[in-house]
């Protein structure tokens, strides 16, 4: 049985619960290095005058980014990387040991000898899922989720707890920040965005059962133009069916995209967790890729724009998206639309 080379789940979680729980006062420095003290953390300043926290966790990076020096919302941020491998140094001349084996590090502390990991990506997937599973057995099913990063977020009306992943960096990020603040800087995003590339996120689903007051649900920008859907197209799709199996709780995804005036000339596309399908495609009726992956999706997202050029289709006016799932609604920014209803301004 393989054995994980990551922090412990529920090891993790008692930790972001804990820390959720507490008072971090206005996010100073100084608040933020009371309320460590109080869990029991130490805490020193780092080199951007942030506070470096030591939570006893091998593994486990965290930082506090006060509301005085942050770049947007002040935030705590807990990082837990995948280990690297560390070659021990080379034997001093002359000196005849035992041989040492290679270890895992966490930046300079090794963390001990650990088995190899053979695929990072996977490992780092099922990382996520556990600390997912790990929350919501306590919080219940993340109210919003979305991608790109597979992210989840647990709201309350003081503090908002995210989890989501940076494939880049081959870590899981945890942050805790001040909800007001936190969709301030969102919705800021947003509003500034030139382009659907420039979203802080580019889907999303919402639980129905939330009351949707309660909820920030912001919405990006329709394209500028026919060339920013195309772009966002394949990316949108890309990101569907790469994060879905890690954000959970929806099966499936039904998106209808074409032309409003025309019911005909439309496209229908079902994201599972097991698997990508496109609909009405004219020459080729239903495409079905199993196991989806990223290249799939952008093959997906070529036929899509296929079909809208033989159906006449090169103008965002003429185009709408209708989407569904049975666990809660869609919001698309990514592709510039959002579904009917789902926002309080509809009202």
């Amino acid at each position: 049985m393989a054995v994980s080379v990551m922090p412990a789940a529920d090891t993790l979680a008692r930790t972001l619960l804990a820390a959720r729980g507490a008072e971090w006062g206005d996010w100073s420095v100084e608040a933020l290095q009371e309320t460590a003290g109080r869990l029991g953390w130490e805490t020193r300043p780092d080199e951007d005058g942030h506070v470096a926290i030591e939570t006893g966790i091998p593994g486990l990076l965290c930082r506090g980014e006060s509301g005085e020096r942050a770049e947007g919302a002040p935030c705590v941020r807990f990082t837990a990387p995948l280990p690297v491998r560390v070659d021990p140094p080379p034997p001093m001349p002359g000196f005849q040991g035992p041989s040492v084996p290679g270890q895992y590090a966490y930046g300079a502390g090794a963390w001990g000898a650990v088995p190899y990991v053979r695929d990072r990506g996977r490992e780092l997937d099922a990382a996520h899922t556990r600390l997912g599973a790990a929350l919501t057995a306590t919080l219940g099913p993340a109210p919003w989720r979305g991608g790109p990063a597979a992210w989840l977020r647990w709201r309350s009306r003081r503090i908002t707890l995210r989890l989501s992943r940076d494939d880049e960096n081959e870590a899981l990020v945890m942050e805790l920040f001040p909800t007001r603040a936190g969709e301030a800087f969102e919705r800021h995003g947003f509003e500034r965005a030139g382009s659907l590339a420039e979203l802080p996120y580019i889907w999303c689903v919402s639980r129905p059962d939330m009351s949707l007051a309660e909820l920030f649900l912001p919405f990006g920008p329709d394209p500028r133009d026919w060339a920013d859907f195309r772009d966002a197209l394949p990316r949108v799709l890309s990101s569907l069916v790469v994060d879905m199996p890690l954000v959970g709780w929806v099966e499936p995804v039904l998106l209808v995209l074409g032309d409003v005036a025309e019911p005909a000339h439309t496209v229908e596309i079902r994201v599972g967790q097991d698997r990508l399908e496109l609909g009405n495609v004219p020459g080729n009726g239903r495409q079905v890729w199993l196991r989806p992956g990223a290249e799939h999706a952008v093959a997906a997202a070529d036929s899509i724009l296929e079909a809208f050029a033989f159906w006449g289709i090169d103008g965002v006016r003429r185009l709408r998206t209708r989407a569904w799932t049975s666990g809660g609604y869609v919001d698309l920014p990514g592709i510039g639309v959002r579904p009917e209803g789902t926002h309080p301004d509809d009202a």
